[in-house]
């Protein structure tokens, strides 16, 4: 069965910066998954978007020579009056334009400091938490404060500062000569639980991918795929739906990996659409290691699809 014409593309737009991904490869033996294991990057639930901490988490990744993708989460969709941007985890809001200035920091400092020719996604992150009708805190609500009056219209703004961004990142690159290939890209934390009527996770993606018009900067999906709130359909339009979007789960036990298969089976069995995994993210707190996560998605994955390795692997922390 053939892959469709879209995930080519995809890999394309990515190749500069991931390499060559090797998915659909013949079934590969557990050594040589292991041994195609990438490194683990760190990525953040962000508190605030100062540019001196962005610029310290920057400086960390650079001296690990940080490669794959490291998400910046910076929280939930929000207004401030007339400005766009999110809730940070602090609960403050932080404005598209902070967002900009403290992930242009973080790469700064990743451009000084990493050692020649290393290749790194930033992502800057957001969630659908607190929509309406969903879990607000400990409480259901009929919504949060702050949010967006248009969900659309928000994940447009987003889009224009990731490309902002990445512009801005290949401009720099070109002025000093850096060897390094890096690329501002998007990421969601699309949780069904906590939007369980689907409409304003669709209308952030539609608004962005809208404004995107391809498949760069993509839209990497970091949530997860439990069942009961959406369907299989709606579940696949997240992850690989819209022309931007590209798949990294979030594996912190080994029955997500499950349902991720259970995703993939019924795109190549109903759709006949063959999908890869681009990466698999960890968090702390007595949930699956790296190594544990990245063993239980290959396993899962390469039973529907023989996919024979993934590209990333990040743990996220607050």
């Amino acid at each position: 069965m053939g892959k469709v014409k879209k995930l080519a593309v995809a890999l394309t737009a990515l190749g500069a910066v991931i390499g060559p991904l090797g998915a659909t490869a013949a079934t590969a033996a557990a050594t040589t998954a292991a041994a195609a294991m990438p490194a683990t990057t760190t990525s953040y639930y962000e508190r605030t978007a100062s540019p001196k901490i962005l610029y310290r988490q920057g400086e960390k990744a650079g001296k690990a020579a940080a490669q794959g993708i490291v998400i910046l989460d910076f929280g939930r969709p929000g207004v401030d009056g007339p400005r766009f941007g999110t809730m940070a985890y602090s609960g403050a809001f932080v404005s598209f334009a902070a967002i900009e200035a403290g992930v242009k920091s973080y790469i700064k400092a990743y451009y000084r400091y990493a050692p020649r020719y290393t290749k790194l996604n930033v992502a800057v992150g957001t969630n659908n938490s607190c929509g309406l009708g969903q879990p607000c805190g400990g409480t259901l609500s009929c919504g949060c404060p702050d949010e967006p009056p248009s969900f659309v219209t928000w994940g447009r703004h987003f889009a224009l500062t990731v490309e902002q961004v990445d512009n801005w990142a290949g401009a720099l690159r070109a002025q000093y000569g850096y060897t390094d290939e890096l690329r501002a890209v998007a990421a969601d934390d699309a949780e069904p639980a906590y939007d369980p009527g689907y409409q304003n996770t669709f209308d952030v993606l539609k608004g962005y991918a809208n404004f995107v018009g391809g498949t760069f900067p993509p839209m990497v999906d970091f949530g997860s795929a439990e069942p009961n709130y959406w369907t299989e359909a709606q579940l696949l339009q997240v992850a690989y739906g819209f022309r931007p979007d590209v798949p990294m789960p979030q594996i912190y036990y080994g029955a997500q990996a499950d349902q991720w298969a259970g995703l993939l089976h019924y795109a190549k069995t109903r759709l006949d659409k063959v999908i890869d995994i681009y990466g698999v993210l960890t968090t702390g707190g007595g949930t699956n290691t790296p190594q544990i996560a990245y063993a239980d998605m290959l396993r899962a994955v390469s039973s529907v699809t023989e996919q024979a390795a993934i590209p990333w692997l990040s743990t996220i922390h607050r």
